[in-house]
């Protein structure tokens, strides 16, 4: 399997290229960025390689600037990390704005030299999908984000430290935006296939406390280590794995979603359930969800709405 990593220089980009090369299904990795970045390139496959070489793992990294996309075309996967980052000025509508022209760019360059599927990283995930579907023109399968799956992944951790149970008994999942109007769905979270609200001490499950936990997680991160990398680019490797073994596993990514949730209106990229598999995403699974939890789903699906259609004629 041969792997572009759009980004490699950054944070997430050079754990995640790091990650991916000890795989043993992939055997090519292309490491791209812009011109000014390509030394620290160089520095990122040569500690790569010293890593390889101690684990007694091989593969055949590469280095490409980022105006170099027709050299991509053999890509099973591109994975985009690369943006700007939100300061504490800037509102995720200005975020949105900014990274948007960077990934119309990217994008439109990727559908122009390969056949071949985009997973995007860079935030606000959601709509940074939504811009990379709309201008590359791909079908919808071959185009997804990150989503709320790292989300998902803290819940689950949040239910295991509360239950205190092994966290590969925990099933949970958050669905919506990856950002403040996410909705964790404690009615289909489970421990052992026990629904976690038939177990003991179930009502003392702070669940409003992790909500809001989980919501501030990045930027908590961000602000004792400026930015995280070893939980995001695992959760990607994690996804890429997936794909290529075609497990057909259901994670929560961001996706383009139209009517497959009854009463739903769609028309943008949400974090919802999906079927993956070798081509991307298999199908969207419709969830059965409480009131209350549709409710504050379909809110979050009308505030994503809104930031995608304001990067639309970016």
């Amino acid at each position: 399997m041969e792997i572009t990593v759009i980004g490699a220089s950054g944070k997430i980009g050079s754990q995640l290229s790091f990650l991916l090369a000890r795989e043993k299904y992939i055997r090519n990795i292309n490491l791209v960025a812009r011109e000014k970045s390509l030394n620290m390139l160089e520095g990122v496959k040569m500690d790569i390689y010293d890593a390889l070489a101690a684990s007694g793992r091989d593969a055949e990294i590469r280095i490409h600037s980022d105006t170099e996309i027709e050299n991509l075309c053999n890509s099973d996967m591109i994975i985009i990390t690369s943006g700007a980052k939100r300061n504490g000025n800037m509102s995720r509508l200005d975020l949105a704005k900014t990274n948007a022209k960077i990934i119309k760019n990217y994008s439109q360059e990727i559908a122009k030299h390969c056949d071949t599927k985009i997973f995007m990283v860079s935030n606000p995930v959601d709509v940074m999908t939504y811009k990379a579907l709309m201008e590359s023109g791909y079908d919808k399968s071959k185009v997804f984000g990150l989503g709320t799956h790292l989300d998902s992944m803290r819940f689950k951790v949040a239910i295991a430290k509360f239950f205190k149970v092994h966290i590969d008994d925990v099933r949970a999942r958050i669905v919506g935006e990856h950002g403040d109007s996410m909705v964790p769905l404690i009615s289909s979270a489970a421990i052992g296939g026990i629904p976690v609200r038939r177990l003991p001490n179930y009502e003392n499950f702070p669940y409003y406390d992790i909500l809001n936990s989980i919501k501030t997680h990045g930027k908590r991160i961000n602000g004792l280590k400026n930015g995280s990398e070893y939980g995001p680019a695992s959760a990607i490797v994690n996804i890429v794995k997936c794909m290529a073994n075609n497990d057909r596993r259901i994670l929560t990514l961001s996706t383009y979603l139209e009517d497959e949730i009854e009463g739903i209106e769609g028309n943008a990229c949400v974090g919802v359930p999906v079927k993956v598999g070798k081509k991307g995403i298999d199908e969207i699974i419709p969830i059965k969800m409480e009131d209350w939890e549709y409710e504050a789903f379909k809110k979050s699906v009308d505030v994503l709405r809104g930031y995608c259609k304001s990067v639309s004629d970016i």
